[in-house]
């Protein structure tokens, strides 16, 4: 019997790249950055804030109440009006579980509108208020 000759085809290669270690790449540095980020709270009026002395900073967890020079409101970075200022201010009030406010008003800011606030917040028993300030002094 003769002898058959076989032939062998040439082995095909893969020519794909193995993305796993870029992916992982991508996803430890996607972690990392947002591990890193420092995030500002947000503030919707554009405010000057009155300069004084050893300023506090205050818990995260806070209702922030921006009073602008041209009587614009916000709480948490949320619009509102002086109508709806008391609703608003319940329902962060019972959302964030919390009895302190922080007032961030304009320097030009009118007095009576600041005392307003401070008046609706004492009714809907918001114990603790503070007014907020630039440091005279930063340290650089």
């Amino acid at each position: 019997m003769p002898k058959v000759k076989r032939v062998r085809k040439p082995a095909i290669e893969d020519r794909e790249l193995d993305m796993t270690p870029m992916i992982d790449c991508v996803f430890l540095l996607l972690i990392f950055f947002m591990i890193t980020t420092v995030f500002k709270n947000p503030q919707r009026l554009t405010l000057t804030l009155p300069k004084g002395d050893n300023p506090v900073t205050l818990d995260q967890r806070q209702i922030v109440v921006e009073i602008s020079a041209n009587d614009e409101l916000a709480i948490n970075g949320q619009d509102v009006t002086m109508d709806s200022f008391d609703a608003l201010l319940i329902s962060k009030k019972k959302e964030l579980q919390v009895n302190a406010m922080y007032i961030k008003a304009d320097e030009g800011a009118k007095h009576g509108q600041i005392l307003q606030v401070m008046r609706m917040a004492k009714e809907v028993q918001i114990e603790t208020i503070a007014l907020a300030m630039e440091d005279a002094n930063p340290e650089e």
